[in-house]
């Protein structure tokens, strides 16, 4: 009869934290009815944003799908605020400005696109970050009719498949 060798004991390690960059894919639909305070007006434009932020690089790659701008485009960000409340500019969109008619982009933005707030305690691009994924922020874009904004979309995370 053969002897069975003893049974050798090993455990593994596993990290909910993967060691590769961690991208948080998120997602907003842009109306103007979403915007605080409401513009005031009835504007036909609508828009869609798929954000994905790369916390280990500090980058966020946006695709904005903009639609049906009366006026022409100012400015586009994200803001950190819950939906509801009017938030500060945290992260600046190089958005062409006077278009009219639809707007598709992609881009991506980095530190030099940050706008420290420290008066809400946002001081680093990574507490923007935090703020974003967290789900206190919103994508707005602004135009010559609607300074303050036209159109906004709260930012949320889209589930893991």
């Amino acid at each position: 009869m053969k002897s069975v060798p003893p049974m050798t004991s090993f455990s593994f390690w596993t990290s909910s934290t993967p060691s590769s960059a961690q991208v948080v894919n998120m997602t907003a639909t842009l109306s103007p009815g979403e915007e605080t305070p409401a513009p005031g007006l009835l504007a036909g434009s609508v828009g869609a944003a798929t954000v994905s932020v790369d916390a280990s690089n500090e980058e966020i790659a946006v695709t904005l799908s903009l639609f049906n701008f009366a006026t022409g485009t100012t400015a586009g960000h994200i803001h950190v605020g819950p939906r509801g409340i009017a938030g500060p500019v945290v992260i600046n969109f190089p958005i062409p400005t006077g278009r009219t008619g639809d707007l598709p982009l992609s881009f991506r933005v980095g530190p030099s696109a940050f706008v420290a707030r420290p008066e809400i305690g946002i001081n680093t691009m990574q507490d923007a970050i935090q703020a974003i994924v967290g789900g206190n922020a919103y994508v707005n874009i602004h135009t010559s009719a609607n300074p303050g904004g036209e159109i906004r979309g709260q930012l949320s995370v889209l589930p893991i498949r």
